[in-house]
């Protein structure tokens, strides 16, 4: 007896090679949206909040100076405290809203906004104020607050990690199943 070739199970398994090489464009195409969507989130961080850190700031200074005015070197210190908690506090807000939950107890908000504080007057200078400085124009700024809000949403995002909040009683299926979905 001759042994012959199922042309069937040849035609099975050229199928699910051809559906294994699919399924791996259909992963590629996934991590790509992913890393996309990573790097969309990150320009939403960092532009949302540089956007209102910037009207708060303008807010924050008529305060500030009347507390000044008021009450010198207690106003002063009040006023850096009362910064230092808006810039905790809007950052605890879109952490919260595009990444994860984030601590918002008071000590939590005014530590976290000194840290932020600290480290953004770092990374800004070096990545704003260095390039406006050497290339002064409307396009270095444009092209720096641009590069500046991909930076500062993941310096943010960073930052706020040392305050996230554990996840209570979710269990790792459900995660894994929301991560899949994309939820």
């Amino acid at each position: 007896m001759s042994k012959g070739i199922d042309e069937s199970k040849v035609k099975e398994l050229l199928e699910s090679f051809e559906k294994g090489q699919k399924d791996k464009e259909r992963a590629k195409t996934k991590k790509k949206e992913k890393i996309e969507k990573v790097l969309a989130k990150y320009f939403v961080h960092g532009l949302a909040f540089s956007l209102l850190f910037t009207v708060l700031i303008i807010l924050w200074a008529f305060g500030f100076l009347v507390l000044i005015v008021l009450g010198a070197w207690i106003g002063w210190i009040i006023g850096l405290g009362l910064l230092m908690l808006i810039t905790g506090g809007l950052n605890t807000l879109l952490t919260s809203f595009l990444w994860f939950p984030v601590k918002t107890s008071s000590w939590s908000i005014i530590g976290h906004g000194i840290v932020l504080f600290i480290v953004l007057l770092i990374v800004n200078g070096i990545a704003v104020w260095l390039p406006s400085m050497a290339f002064p124009g409307i396009a270095t700024t444009i092209a720096t607050f641009i590069f500046a809000s991909f930076i500062d949403g993941f310096v943010c995002k960073q930052v706020a990690g040392f305050w996230e909040e554990e996840y209570e009683g979710i269990p790792e299926a459900v995660e894994a199943e929301w991560e899949d979905k994309n939820l």
